[in-house]
């Protein structure tokens, strides 16, 4: 449902983006409930990083040999795609899972009635 054709170097891009961010979740103890300050840190830092291989490397190298785009504009794309997507993955990213970590219980937070 979009003019022309997908761009198999964005396509490609973003599933490199979401499988760096992905990697964090066994680390996370967002299923326990917790998700504090350290959490937060280390989901951001994992979304940063794979952001800035998505965008600034694999996108541009393959919009270069796939599409022969010239190299600053492809590069200049990239960094750009790198910020906004670090700062609302970040954003975003970090209060969906505060939200979703209040809804699991906490271990030990239960108790048995008699």
């Amino acid at each position: 449902m979009q003019y022309g054709s997908a761009w198999w170097s964005w396509v490609i891009a973003s599933g490199v983006a979401c499988f760096g961010t992905g990697l964090v979740y066994p680390k996370l103890k967002v299923d326990e409930g917790i998700f504090g300050g350290k959490d937060i840190l280390l989901f951001n830092v994992y979304q940063v990083v794979s952001n800035a291989i998505a965008w600034i490397i694999v996108a541009p190298v393959l919009d270069i040999v796939i599409y022969a785009e010239p190299v600053n504009l492809v590069f200049t794309q990239g960094i750009t795609a790198t910020l906004l997507n670090a700062i609302s993955a970040g954003v975003i990213g970090s209060l969906l899972l505060f939200a979703y970590s209040k809804t699991r219980a906490q271990k030990g937070s239960l108790t048995m009635e008699d």
